[in-house]
């Protein structure tokens, strides 16, 4: 039986949709961030080193998450720990402040920092795709509605599950032990700048509890150049 020309066309036309439209491709993975980095600021107290690597500028933000999230409201941030020392040190998350200025910024899990930031671009990567195809679309239309929602739904769980194991979680570090991850904090909307930025963290001492107390100071970061964003709002998540 000789398969109709137009049928041919339409099926080529749903692979190409859905094998070359937008797809969530980070370049950093958990494995990767315990390699040596070069951090934007660091501390030591009685051995252990602690810092912090921005990741809000628009490259380093795609090369980690495939998406320029600060635009969205997302501040993502690299904890470092390595303790050099002779105590063992507990490092919890929420020993870990950042202030923009003198306000405090909320804090936001994995899941959260995804929803608000990387599927909402990859939607619109997604949307453009499909837009170039032009009048092919209306033929594609029952296809192309039902593949997406799967589709969508397909790559809003990869994104998810790359922010959570990305995420930084709560250490016991032994001496030579080191511990690293991402923490999210929440920026003010259509902020251009981050100016003032400090990093407060408070790890203690295992056997004594005796409290250390870090405070890392980041230079200024220029946020104009990121591809603007909508405001955020909570819990966004890619829609087909």
């Amino acid at each position: 039986m000789v398969r109709h020309p137009l049928a041919k066309i339409i099926g080529v036309l749903i692979c190409l949709l859905f094998s070359s439209c937008a797809s969530f491709e980070p370049g950093l993975r958990y494995q990767d961030l315990m390699r040596p980095r070069q951090p934007t600021v660091m501390q030591v107290q009685d051995g252990l080193e602690v810092s912090i690597e921005e990741f809000a500028s628009a490259n380093k933000s795609q090369h980690a998450f495939d998406a320029d999230v600060a635009p969205y409201g997302i501040l993502p941030l690299l904890l470092k720990a390595n303790n050099g020392g002779t105590q063992t040190y507990r490092l919890r998350e929420q020993e870990v402040n950042v202030y923009l200025g003198n306000d405090s910024l909320a804090s936001l899990s994995g899941e959260k920092a995804a929803g608000q930031s990387a599927n909402s671009e990859y939607v619109g990567k997604a949307l453009g795709w499909t837009a170039a195809t032009g009048p092919f679309f209306i033929l594609l239309w029952p296809a192309t509605i039902a593949g997406s929602a799967s589709h969508t739904a397909a790559v809003n769980r990869r994104i998810e599950q790359h922010f959570e194991n990305m995420k930084f979680s709560d250490s016991l570090l032994k001496p030579n032990q080191s511990a690293a991850g991402f923490l999210y904090f929440k920026l003010p909307p259509g902020i251009k700048k981050l100016d003032n930025l400090r990093v407060e963290v408070t790890p203690s001492e295992e056997q004594t509890a005796k409290q250390l107390s870090y405070s890392l100071s980041l230079p200024p970061l220029d946020l104009s150049g990121a591809v603007s964003g909508p405001a955020p709002v909570s819990g966004d998540r890619a829609q087909p």
